[in-house]
């Protein structure tokens, strides 16, 4: 949030908006206050969580308001007069992207089905989730195409009385989905996935055990420190979740097809919506737990048909390999380890990526990913993570490795949705369809915009992942008056030389690279 915040009010001072500084400096404060080592992963009492849980509400809101005013002050600069509602999509990630958006948007006239088309007229895949008649508004989900780096697209939804719909790939066939992609079959009686079929390199994603998505618990009872630690010898005491309470088809829409899988365990209950989008290349699993165990730990397994010594996974600016093998000490120690957006299993010529959006502890043995869901110790607060719990979590099949599969760049989709904003239509200086900032080559990520801290310049701040030197292209809006490379705490290092609107930044292997550019 603030760090979609951040960019889109600096894309917005090139207009004349001022910069929220002080909004945004006591929003992070409260972030960075709630990092503290006890806060953070959820071993103090039930009262901080009440507090961080206010803190957490304002940041939110602070966020949600930059936000709003940032992309309203670019939405009042888009051309976007013409036939039909106009719906602008904007893309905070500094590639161009494909992926679902969902809006709300309110019609001059009730309205019983819409088409979507892009700037050039082309119908898109799209379908009307929920109407309310009595205010004219209606719920739209559909598959925006190729939206800039950091910038927009303009879409068109017009109502119509009976649509002429874009073809789909997707389908559903029994307990069978698929789109282009992936092909995926759910057991009726235990809720796993018994087939991933990859149908670009024609192969099965699971291994023989066929039995995917399965859930696990354990008996989870650290020998000391209860919410701190996971003990080395915590599967001693197992049981998988083999039997679904239900099984059924959820959704055979042309934007989105659901499966839901509801089991239990104990005194909770777990629902999984696995669901396929067409023209993307991930199955998502979108989870809601109702949780009420003691000293118990969950973790979801996917065995797939992939080996290798190795398992990579993302940490801060970067990703690290792990031994999947559990032969020394060493190795038995990386039981259970972080990483932020993904962990990869590849073996060179092909490879499987586990995403999330809020789950950051990973184990990958031999051929089999598992995420860890949740805990439930008992001290120091004797109801931690007790309630409602909802968070969503990816499979990526892929060619090649995490590099050429682009799951850097997956992860980063599953984490910063693209941002729907309905505006009216209007003349503006701003085209349909525009990118304020473009970055060159594919293996750098810019992961800060803002303004720098002691004036008015931008301070862009990205890192190169796949382990070559490489000189970053990057232009920019408008042509900058100087730009500079700085340290971290924004003290300038040395001049950059300026090309019309470009920049080239010689980067190193691994390299976290921070730009400061003067207009």
């Amino acid at each position: 949030m603030l760090l979609n915040a951040e960019r889109f009010a600096s894309l917005a001072q090139l207009f004349g908006r001022p910069y929220p500084q002080s909004d945004l400096d006591a929003a992070w404060k409260k972030v960075l206050f709630n990092q503290f080592h006890d806060i953070l992963p959820g071993s103090s009492i039930a009262a901080v969580y009440r507090d961080a849980d206010r803190d957490y509400a304002e940041v939110r809101r602070i966020g949600r308001e930059i936000l709003d005013d940032a992309l309203r002050e670019l939405a009042d600069r888009i051309q976007t007069k013409g036939f039909g509602l106009p719906l602008i999509v904007f893309n905070p990630l500094s590639w161009t992207r494909t992926d679902v958006v969902e809006a709300t948007l309110t019609f001059p006239d009730p309205v019983s089905d819409v088409e979507f088309r892009d700037p050039q007229g082309r119908r898109l895949i799209a379908e009307v989730t929920a109407r309310d008649p009595e205010t004219n508004r209606a719920t739209v989900r559909f598959i925006a195409e190729d939206v800039p780096p950091l910038g927009y697209k303009v879409f068109r939804v017009i109502p119509t009385a009976r649509r002429s719909p874009a073809p789909s790939s997707l389908s559903v066939t029994g307990l069978t989905m698929e789109n282009e992609f992936l092909r995926v079959t759910v057991d009726a009686q235990s809720g796993c996935l018994t087939s991933l079929y990859d149908k670009t390199a024609r192969r099965e994603v699971l291994d023989e055990s066929r039995c995917g998505n399965l859930l696990q618990t354990f008996s989870d009872k650290p020998s000391v420190y209860d919410a701190w630690n996971i003990d080395a010898n915590f599967e001693e005491k197992m049981w998988e979740l083999r039997r679904a309470e239900e099984v059924k088809v959820l959704e055979t829409g042309p934007t989105r097809a659901v499966i839901r899988v509801v089991k239990r365990f104990q005194n909770s209950t777990l629902i999984q919506d696995l669901v396929l989008y067409p023209k993307i290349p991930r199955l998502e699993c979108h989870m809601e737990v109702e949780w009420r165990e003691k000293h118990i730990l969950l973790k979801v397994a996917f065995p797939v048909s992939v080996r290798s010594p190795k398992a990579t996974f993302e940490i801060p600016f970067g990703a690290i390999p792990r031994p999947t093998t559990r032969r020394t000490p060493e190795e038995q120690a990386k039981f259970e380890v972080p990483a932020l957006f993904w962990a990869d299993l590849s073996d060179g010529t092909y490879g499987v990526s586990l995403l999330n959006d809020s789950k950051y502890g990973y184990d990958v043995r031999d051929n089999v990913l598992r995420l860890t869901l949740l805990r439930s110790p008992a001290y120091p607060d004797p109801h931690a993570d007790e309630g409602r719990h909802r968070f969503t979590y990816a499979i990526y099949p892929h060619a090649g490795d995490w590099v050429q599969a682009g799951t850097v760049q997956r992860g980063y989709e599953l984490n910063y949705p693209l941002i729907p904003y309905p505006t009216s239509g209007h003349r503006g200086s701003l085209p349909p369809v525009h990118s304020f900032l473009h970055m060159e080559p594919n293996t750098v990520v810019l992961t800060a915009l803002k303004k720098a801290e002691d004036s008015d310049a931008w301070i862009l701040r990205f890192y190169e992942f796949a382990g070559k030197p490489v000189n970053v292209r990057i232009r920019l809006p408008k042509p900058p008056r100087a730009a500079s490379e700085v340290n971290l705490i924004e003290r300038q290092i040395g001049p950059i030389a300026v090309s019309g609107q470009e920049v080239v930044v010689s980067t190193k292997p691994y390299e976290i690279k921070t730009v400061r550019i003067e207009f």
